[in-house]
């Protein structure tokens, strides 16, 4: 049992790093749009390539955050109607909505590493920049792969959390 623990320490602190990429990619985006408007507005000269530089910028904040809000339990889990049942059932509903979860963000993974290829093979760029976008896909596929994850993790948990009274404690803690 402490060796779930211990890779769920693991994790933690990687997906603390990946979150880090999440915190960076706002704050270069805050400053970005921030000296296109006052370029634009006090010198009428614009960033060129902004719009686009925030667009990919917003992608890599969005996916990196998904599995640090995992490890500090911010996603809404829908614990409504699960949390009311008796302990084995309770537990078995959660652990089996966490394993879709599972299957769900690994298809995502997949998805975008198929992006990412077909994005590097056909050339695909940014039309005013001409940044190529391959790079953007891969780094949404490794961090839906960190995701994936804390998600299977927090699945293993749940399944475990149907045996184990001790487990199903720390699982349910967040419910409220």
């Amino acid at each position: 049992m402490k060796i779930v623990y211990k890779i769920g320490d693991i994790i933690g602190r990687l997906t603390t790093v990946v979150g880090w990429v999440s915190f960076i990619s706002v704050t270069v985006m805050m400053l970005l749009n921030v000296a296109d408007v006052l370029l634009t507005k006090l010198f009428s000269s614009p960033i060129i390539g902004s719009y686009e530089l925030t667009q990919r910028i917003l992608m890599c904040a969005v996916f990196t955050s998904f599995a640090y809000a995992q490890t500090k339990k911010k996603h809404i889990t829908m614990t409504i109607f699960i949390r009311r049942f008796p302990g084995v059932p309770r537990f078995v509903s959660f652990a089996l909505t966490s394993i879709v979860s599972v299957i769900a963000a690994g298809a995502l993974t997949w998805a975008a590493t198929v992006q990412g290829g077909v994005a590097l093979r056909s050339g695909y760029m940014t039309e005013v920049l001409y940044i190529p976008l391959y790079p953007f896909y891969y780094i949404e596929a490794a961090a839906m792969a960190v995701f994936t994850l804390a998600l299977l993790h927090d699945a293993v948990l749940a399944v475990i959390a149907i045996f184990s009274r001790d487990v199903a404690q720390v699982v349910a803690k967040d419910w409220d």
